[in-house]
């Protein structure tokens, strides 16, 4: 899950071709202007978004997608476009979805052995449920494209209850969706 902005810089930064020299280049900056913007010192600026959005695209990743995601509590999932799927691509995406069922299933064992979810069990539990989450709903999208149905008629959303009716208020999540091309 990536929490920070910076945090999607450096793994934009990883998943670039040429590393973080690479990536300051490919922006016209040399690396000493690139660490200058990411860190604000001598008096420069941050990023602007049109440049977050071309280091998410020379990096061929989502993860400033996955920041504002997480930064709006919304989960980001993959949506397959009707025509890329047939059955062996949504065997393998339900495959995942299982794994990722079973992961999170253990860890919620492991966690629960000493009767307490501290912290860090809570932030490891959260990460697996959200990507049994993404993994599911990937999964139906999968399957709702092979069957040639598109983009514009994908919606979901997701609510989550606090307690019993009455006792607390509900929370909404939306799972907003966008296609990977």
């Amino acid at each position: 899950m990536v929490d920070n902005i910076n945090t999607a810089i450096r793994l934009m930064c990883k998943a670039h071709k040429h590393g973080r020299l690479g990536m300051a280049d490919d922006l016209g900056m040399t690396i000493d202007q690139f660490h200058n913007h990411m860190y604000q010192k001598c008096g420069s600026r941050f990023f602007t978004l049109s440049e977050l959005e071309r280091m998410q695209d020379l990096s061929s990743s989502f993860y400033v997608a996955e920041y504002f995601a997480t930064r709006s509590a919304k989960l980001l999932v993959d949506i397959p476009i009707p025509g890329s799927m047939d059955n062996v691509d949504l065997y393998d995406i339900e495959m995942k979805a299982a794994a990722a069922e079973g992961d999170f299933a253990r860890a919620k064992i492991v966690a629960a052995a000493d009767g307490v979810i501290d912290k860090k069990e809570h932030k490891f539990l959260s990460d697996l449920f959200n990507a049994k989450l993404r993994h599911q709903i990937h999964g139906f999208m999968g399957f709702l494209a092979l069957y040639g149905v598109g983009v514009a008629e994908h919606s979901i959303d997701a609510f989550v209850m606090n307690g019993r009716k009455g006792d607390a208020p509900s929370v909404q999540l939306e799972a907003s969706v966008a296609p990977i091309l």
